[in-house]
């Protein structure tokens, strides 16, 4: 009867051992994200649109430092009413340019976010599903920096292998 009781306690202690046991990963998501092959396509995007906007920027730069040419070269001679109003030009396409710039900025970062949003889902299904599949409890990304130990298992090729790469 003792021997039945320890061995009960044995394999109770047993299971809650192995029901306490985590299985770790980690993965670089950031090094996923850049080599995803639908990656190149959107960097592209990305980089057609900013030369519309840098050339049309160009363009904005040009007129202005036309103007101001004019403007040092001829100032001296005009009366001031002419001068003034040659200034008051002047500074609404400095702040044209500034405004533009900042516009561009946000469009850039939104168009950004639009194409790299899907990606990221995708490669977070690829992730929640290799955790579910594989019996993982957590899986850390060492890309943000905040993982102290990465003993665990790298779960990066199966998290490819789910995206197809």
């Amino acid at each position: 009867m003792m021997k039945r009781i320890s061995l009960a306690i044995l394999l109770m202690a047993a299971w809650t051992f192995t029901g306490l046991a985590q299985k770790l990963g980690h993965i670089d998501t950031q090094d996923v994200l850049l080599n995803l092959p639908e990656r190149a396509g959107a960097q592209a995007t990305i980089e057609a649109r900013a030369a519309e906007y840098e050339g049309e920027l160009a363009r904005m730069e040009q007129e202005f430092q036309m103007k101001y040419t004019e403007y040092q070269s001829k100032g001296s001679t005009w009366p001031a009413a002419i001068l003034e109003q040659k200034e008051r030009e002047l500074q609404s396409l400095q702040q044209g340019m500034q405004e533009f710039g900042s516009t561009v900025q946000n469009e850039l970062v939104q168009l950004e976010q639009e194409l790299l949003m899907p990606m990221v889902e995708r490669v977070q299904e690829a992730i929640n599903q290799v955790g579910s599949e594989n019996g993982f409890t957590y899986i850390f990304d060492t890309s943000s920096g905040a993982t102290v130990y990465t003993g665990g298992e790298d779960v990066s090729a199966m998290v490819r292998a789910k995206l197809g790469m």
